[in-house]
């Protein structure tokens, strides 16, 4: 019925898998643009550093008495932190900072601590062995300073080594949010260093930006900067990356300079138009597909261009599981709707950030049909959390294939975590 005879390659973990659809069904692959890569990033990063925009040279901001905390954001995000970290720091110390006045935080938001090989890997070795690294903790109410509330109401606690630091410099990269539009800028203190309540109360307006991909004028996001901007940051370090996560462009100076700049960059990468819905979206979880909770992002991503009645197939290798334990607690619950999820976040039941997925994913799975295929989790799991569970990879899409029929259209996004998808 469908002659199977265009070949594909998914990213899975480390390695790949394939499969074969029907070029006739196929309406297109869709990724992030090829944008040729720097051939020497930390030419460019010392270009951005020398040329900030609208700040002076960080040599020019410090002094040889500041406190200084610099910013980085965690395992679970991309950033060439252990590149970019030693230029910031030689630009420090030659300033005169010496290094027992420099905190390197890292900004985990509601996200679980990193280990140590984490850590190690993330700011280099020998930045691990002579900086003072500390993990941000949200539930550490003792250590976070109240600094107001935003006109959306969401009160601002932040870590106290934050705000009472003289200098903060932060490290991020610029891509697509399921919830702030794009990452980057202020957010690596709303919700990076933010208190749990903090959150809670900014990513409780997350379900008004539901299907509004890459939208950096929404409520949320519009809530991060002012919250963040209660305490602000004197220097932002910004890279854009491609889709084999390496640098294409670095920015540096004004955190709202930055990302007005880095964002424009990032949606000629991350963005793509499809000239109509699909009946079945096949999406890889790369680059986001350590765990489900970070992996679902490329569900969000794709629905925006099902069909109702459509299918979503994630392809995600997910070697840690769900993620979170209440994460995967919140799932099993089969009787919770969307509204359940709703009332849940008005009330603080929990925390938001799993209740707002749990609320986006009810939504989706109660208009679309919507199968995962990995060996991260168990089949009984994911079936006991309303996953439809995919054993074999083709014999799954041909099954989709039959479902919706001859004349349905197949989009797949093999960077589905970072792919930003619009109709025309």
């Amino acid at each position: 019925m469908f002659q199977l005879d265009t070949s594909l390659q998914l990213k899975f973990g480390n390695s790949t898998v394939s499969c074969s659809l029907p070029s006739a069904n196929l309406l297109g692959v869709f990724e992030p643009s090829a944008i040729p890569p720097l051939s020497n990033v930390i030419e460019d990063l010392r270009q951005a550093l020398r040329h900030p925009y609208s700040r002076p040279p960080l040599e020019q901001m410090v002094n040889g008495q500041d406190q200084i905390v610099i910013l980085i954001d965690d395992h679970t995000r991309s950033t060439p932190t252990a590149l970019i970290l030693p230029e910031v720091l030689h630009i420090l110390q030659n300033a005169g900072v010496p290094k027992q006045n420099i905190t390197i935080m890292i900004t985990h938001g509601t996200h679980r601590l990193s280990t140590e090989e984490e850590v190690k890997h993330k700011v280099g070795k020998e930045i691990y062995q002579q900086f003072r690294i500390v993990q941000h903790r949200c539930d550490d109410e003792e250590n976070q300073v109240f600094l107001g509330i935003t006109q959306r109401g969401t009160p601002v606690w932040i870590n106290r080594l934050v705000v009472e630091a003289d200098k903060r410099i932060g490290i991020g990269h610029i891509g697509p949010s399921p919830y702030a539009g794009y990452s980057g800028g202020l957010k690596l203190i709303v919700p990076g260093v933010a208190a749990l309540d903090t959150i809670n109360a900014n990513h409780s307006m997350v379900p008004l930006g539901f299907r509004k991909p890459g939208a950096t004028d929404s409520p949320t996001r519009q809530d991060i900067d002012e919250a963040a901007a209660m305490i602000g940051m004197d220097f932002v370090i910004d890279v854009v990356l491609d889709r084999e996560e390496r640098v294409i462009k670095s920015f540096a100076g004004d955190p709202k300079i930055v990302y007005q700049n880095g964002v424009a960059l990032a949606k000629q990468v991350f963005e793509v138009t499809l000239p109509q819905q699909v009946d079945i979206a096949i999406t890889a979880a790369f680059p986001y597909d350590l765990d489900l909770y970070q992996g679902v992002r490329a569900v969000e991503y794709a629905d925006a261009v099902v069909k109702p009645e459509g299918s979503i197939l994630l392809v995600a290798a997910l070697p840690e599981g769900w993620g979170d334990v209440e994460f995967h607690q919140l799932m099993r619950d089969r009787t919770k709707t969307a509204q359940h999820f709703l009332r849940d976040i008005t009330r603080r039941n929990g925390k938001v950030t799993f209740n707002v997925l749990g609320y986006n994913l009810a939504k989706i799975k109660q208009e679309k049909h919507l199968a995962i295929y990995t060996q991260g989790i168990s089949a009984s799991e994911l079936t006991e959390a309303g996953f439809n569970y995919i054993n074999n990879l083709q014999q799954g899409i041909e099954e989709l294939l039959e479902k919706h029929g001859t004349n349905s259209k197949i989009a797949v996004f093999p960077v589905g975590s970072a792919t930003v998808a619009r109709i025309q």
